[in-house]
């Protein structure tokens, strides 16, 4: 088991901390920005760091999840998250077209836990 601290950045309660502990216990178990601020009752930018700043530990893997039009409540793919945008044009895996546009698209983050992770 990882044990993981946010910088001064996050500030998380025990029971918050206990909250994510609980989530991040098994491996392949992950979170979006959206789902942690409500879970732990913070601004989506606050989840948002705290996601970022654990996307940075070897312990775990960051994604760039990629959402289509045709689309918008299921991921159509999803890349390593800090390499940049997919490349156009991009062939949406749902309805096979092909995108040219980057306003065709939108996009969100998801940690994925490598191992269990404790946060201290």
């Amino acid at each position: 088991m990882t044990l993981f601290t946010f910088d001064s950045s996050v500030k998380l309660n025990d029971s918050q901390k206990l909250l994510l502990s609980k989530h991040f216990s098994k491996v392949g178990s992950n979170m979006m920005p959206h789902q942690l601020a409500v879970i732990l009752g913070l601004k989506y930018s606050t989840a948002l760091v705290a996601l970022t700043l654990l996307g940075l530990s070897e312990r775990t893997k960051s994604s760039l999840l990629i959402y289509h039009n045709c689309d918008r409540s299921v991921p159509a793919g999803a890349i390593p998250y800090g390499t940049g945008f997919p490349k156009l044009p991009w062939r949406c895996s749902l309805c096979e077209n092909e995108v040219e546009d980057y306003s065709e698209l939108s996009f969100d983050v998801m940690v994925t836990a490598l191992e269990p992770i404790e946060f201290v």
